[in-house]
């Protein structure tokens, strides 16, 4: 996947400011608001869109109300509630800060430009979504018709966005500009076989398709990827592919989209999910938009929401592979492993790119299915090169890893030394082939040597810094052991694998009391064989026996 497009703390910070303190509704309008609020509570979203709704039209002047209605309107993508509940905030100056981007986009959705600039200038003024504002102006500026406003979007300077995120939405205000050259020309420019590369390109497509111009269209959709291979025969057969940015308007709600994507990559949950719904009241027929949607709402756990975005998207189209992927972990998440492998599978079969059947690996290994796992990862490796990653040592590391599970060491250990060889400078591969031989008790030296490179290519990394210490242990150097793990200790506190090794290392450094702490803080921490050890050392000491492996 692509590399995390950073927000910064400053946009955190614009979309979390608010007004002043609400104030209480009047009794008139308080059983309606307490419906609201049980409702919701409940999970009965439509009772409690109903109730907000009634609430804020018995007292349209309170604040809290409308601060209430807005919030679970826009949770449950009700536009019209969510604009209301705006409007009336904004006409009581407690409008929430992130509310301007959604006005904006109502704004331009109505035509009516000189609101949407009115509200950039108050931003601007204000000092708010600063990193924000050139994307928006240049979209808003297209919708005047002014033909520089892609020039808006300057790549050159430091915008907060990120280089990947202005160069597309650049591209995108260009072929929406008329600019088709220049557009496509950045568009070509990301890199191929990138994640983020894939879906810019797909959008691309559909857009010279929208605006007419399918020649120019298929040179963004060459190649074996299945969307893409879908996408060609759309193309073909004269349908749209869909997710198409043809106006001002669906430019700011793929903006507000991939922002929601960054965030929810990002954990920042609440905003992704915001976002992702501004995006949808933009543009409620994109499939891309309603990709971002899931995201936003999976990242705030509202996973059923998230299924029913990811549902709307045409299974047989050109953006399913990728819906796929998303609804894949949400249903393992949701405990529904079986559907996950059914999905997985049928994807896998019906495509010759390597990264479904690596994604049936990784099915496949969490239900710990081992050795089925290390078949995909198989198939993985002898699907078309063109559909691989430049070179294949993750996949050589995933079922070396799944081989080991499995119980098969010597063929776990062949498949690891060939990803080694691959990349000998992966701390990954470094760190699970070190440690692999230390559980073993097999070539302790080169286990060491092993991991003190990854920890020198990772020196922050808690795990490779438990495998270092271990090392030391295993090597009878008890008093490094101690201070490599009192490190990764105070790195992860939670792990209790460290917390165990950290107190079998005190032990054999004659440290017995803190030994005996360590193994108790880990035993809160234990499950399973590890808990029944642990509870063994910390009543009668250590053995060769209750060593740690």
């Amino acid at each position: 996947m692509a590399p995390i497009t950073r927000i910064c703390s400053a946009l955190i910070l614009a979309l979390l400011a608010g007004g002043a303190t609400a104030r209480m509704p009047e009794r008139s309008a308080l059983l309606a608001y307490i419906q609201a609020r049980s409702a919701a509570a409940e999970g009965e979203s439509e009772t409690a869109l109903s109730a907000y709704a009634a609430a804020l039209r018995a007292e349209p002047g309170n604040d809290l109300i409308a601060a209430r209605a807005y919030r679970e309107a826009v949770a449950s993508g009700d536009r019209a509630l969510a604009l209301a509940a705006a409007r009336q905030l904004e006409q009581l100056n407690k409008l929430p800060a992130d509310a301007n981007l959604l006005l904006i986009g109502s704004h331009l959705q109505a035509r009516d430009v000189a609101g949407a600039q009115e509200i950039l200038a108050k931003l601007e003024a204000e000092k708010q979504f600063e990193q924000l504002l050139p994307v928006i102006r240049s979209w808003v500026g297209i919708a005047a018709q002014n033909p520089l406003a892609p020039e808006l979007i300057n790549g050159s300077e430091p915008n907060g966005l990120g280089a990947s995120m202005t160069i597309e939405q650049r591209a995108f205000a260009s072929l929406v500009a008329g600019r088709t050259i220049e557009g496509l020309s950045l568009i070509k420019s990301s890199t191929q076989g990138d994640g983020r590369s894939a879906v810019t390109r797909m959008v691309g497509a559909a857009t010279l398709q929208k605006l007419g111009d399918p020649l120019t269209a298929r040179q963004l959709i060459e190649g074996p990827d299945p969307g893409f291979v879908l996408a060609r025969r759309l193309l073909e057969e004269k349908r749209p592919i869909g997710g198409a940015i043809d106006t001002p308007v669906k430019g700011l709600a793929f903006f507000y989209a991939r922002l929601a994507s960054d965030m929810a990559r990002n954990r920042v949950a609440f905003f992704a999910m915001t976002l992702g719904r501004y995006a949808r009241f933009l543009d409620p027929d994109s499939p891309l938009i309603a990709l971002t949607e899931a995201q936003g709402l999976a990242a705030s756990e509202e996973d059923q929401e998230a299924l029913k975005a990811l549902n709307s998207i045409d299974p047989s189209g050109p953006y399913a592979s990728i819906a796929d992927e998303s609804r894949i972990s949400l249903l393992q998440r949701l405990g529904q492993s079986d559907e996950a492998t059914r999905i997985a599978r049928a994807t896998a079969q019906a495509s010759v790119n390597a990264a479904d059947y690596a994604r049936l690996g990784d099915v496949l290994n969490q239900q710990g299915k081992y050795r089925d796992a290390a078949a995909a990862y198989d198939q993985a490796l002898a699907a078309s090169p063109a559909s691989r990653a430049p070179d294949d040592w993750g996949i050589w590391l995933l079922k070396g890893n799944a081989l080991v599970q499995a119980g098969d060491w010597p063929a776990g250990e062949a498949a690891l030394r060939k990803a080694l060889s691959l990349a000998p400078d992966q701390p990954s591969i470094l760190n699970l082939l070190g440690y692999a031989l230390l559980e073993r008790r097999q070539s302790i030296d080169e286990a060491k040597q092993l991991i003190a490179r990854a920890a020198a290519l990772k020196p922050d990394d808690a795990a490779i810094t438990d495998s270092l210490g271990w090392a030391y242990y295993l090597s009878g150097d008890f008093e490094r052991a101690v201070s490599t793990l009192e490190t990764a200790a105070l790195a992860d506190e939670n792990e209790p694998t460290i917390r165990e090794h950290l107190g079998d290392a005190y032990w054999r450094n004659g440290q017995r009391v803190a030994a005996r702490y360590a193994w108790k803080v880990a035993l809160l921490l234990a499950e399973g064989e590890a808990a029944i050890r642990l509870a063994e050392k910390a009543d009668f000491g250590l053995t060769d026996k209750t060593e740690a492996r």
